[in-house]
């Protein structure tokens, strides 16, 4: 096996474990989603963004990865939350 057959091995199990952790977080938040939905609350909070932004800037910084690549990442799987959400209070 090469040296890049190895890495791309790695890469592989990492995103398995990428994936499982974002079944998960999928699953948190649809309970959130129809928890608004329920409670007639809008599906976007600016505020509780503003503050997962920060969050993830800073863990980014720690990490050693540059947070502009994880704020696009989380910026799209909000937007796909987002949209759950309003897809829940249309059928709630």
């Amino acid at each position: 096996m090469t040296r890049l057959d190895q890495l791309r091995n790695e890469i592989d199990q990492i995103d398995q474990q990428i994936i499982k952790l974002l079944a998960q977080r999928f699953q948190c938040t649809e309970e959130v989603g129809i928890y608004k939905a329920e409670n007639q609350l809008h599906a976007q909070d600016p505020g509780r963004e503003s503050e997962q932004f920060r969050k993830i800037r800073q863990l980014s910084e720690e990490s050693g990865i540059n947070p502009a690549y994880t704020s696009e990442i989380y910026r799209r799987i909000m937007d796909i939350v987002i949209s759950r959400h309003q897809e829940l209070v249309v059928t709630k």
